[in-house]
């Protein structure tokens, strides 16, 4: 049976999911209901940016992996582009500039697509009235942006271009969700309740991009 890894930070590990899913099991329940079995491992680590994953991601996935067609999809997060206090008054900064996030990104995704074929999704979209986002991780505060998420988000798109590697603009697609902003509001305006993971496993599992792997 195909195996998939979805790698990724709090979103992809489906923080907020009452039901304990994420977007990787409920995916797995759509496809099973077209009798298109995988084996699902979600490999989310909440609060990681693209250098932290970069880490462990390589390693965990060559671990899971048995045969060619077994593929990756990465979800970017919103880590990198968070906001943190500066230590001057008004004035918070990245927590990771934009310029070393990008490379990290490329570095990571070209590293990635030399182990298996790659799907990538982009930062999905926060409710800004809900944050800054108190992190129990970390025990810091983190604010977001909806612009620097979809400026970011296209600056990944384009590298993934570049790439040759299946893009989805997360952030574009489920801004016009009602159920998944309406799951922000309900919940911490970073991370959506269920039905938001549902659709986004639903926007992952009608792109051509996830039915040419799947299918392969």
């Amino acid at each position: 049976m195909k195996r998939v890894c979805f790698l990724g930070a709090s979103v992809m590990e489906g923080m907020g999911d009452e039901a304990r899913l994420g977007m990787p099991g409920r995916l797995a329940l759509l496809e099973a209901e077209t009798k298109q079995n995988f084996i699902h491992y979600n490999l989310g680590v909440r609060g990681q940016t693209l250098k932290e994953i970069s880490g462990r991601a390589a390693a965990e996935c060559r671990a899971r992996f048995k045969d060619a067609k077994d593929f990756i999809v990465f979800a970017t997060g919103s880590n990198d582009f968070a906001l943190i206090e500066s230590g001057m008054p008004q004035k918070p900064m990245p927590r990771t500039p934009r310029r070393r996030a990008m490379n990290n990104f490329k570095a990571l995704m070209t590293e990635l697509s030399e182990i298996a074929p790659l799907l990538v999704f982009g930062p999905t979209p926060v409710d800004e009235s809900k944050l800054p986002f108190f992190s129990t991780v970390s025990n810091m505060n983190f604010d977001f942006k909806n612009a620097e998420l979809a400026s970011g988000s296209a600056e990944y798109s384009a590298i993934c271009q570049d790439l040759n590697i299946p893009y989805i603009n997360m952030h574009e697609a489920l801004s016009a969700s009602d159920d998944f902003m309406a799951g922000l509001a309900e919940n911490d305006g970073l991370h959506s309740t269920g039905k938001g993971y549902q659709a986004m496993a639903e926007i992952v599992q009608s792109s051509p991009s996830w039915q040419g792997l799947i299918q392969a």
